[in-house]
């Protein structure tokens, strides 16, 4: 019914935010994962890494400002952080 306050036409798609909305709740944008960093030169560091970054079992890091290979920790676990919920990576020796 036109001009009924709570209703939707049909075709339109009503997105949630906030609170219960599963990309909201995740607290980091669509497409990139937040890394919680174990070990080496970037212990205890928050990044956003963006998933495609993340399709191996290895982060490598070439530079400029950081070298290193991280693997993904298995079972895969994830951490609390400031940021959000961050997935757990530690650094290979």
């Amino acid at each position: 019914m036109p001009g009924v306050a709570g209703t939707v036409s049909r075709g339109t798609v009503r997105r949630r935010s906030g609170i219960g909305d599963p990309v909201a709740g995740l607290g980091y944008r669509r497409g990139v994962t937040l890394v919680l960093h174990v070990g080496g030169p970037r212990h205890r560091e928050v990044a956003e890494v963006p998933a495609a970054q993340l399709s191996s079992a290895r982060l490598v890091y070439d530079g400029p400002q950081w070298f290193g290979v991280y693997e993904r920790f298995e079972p895969v676990q994830r951490r609390q952080t400031a940021q959000g919920s961050a997935e757990v990576w530690v650094v290979r020796e």
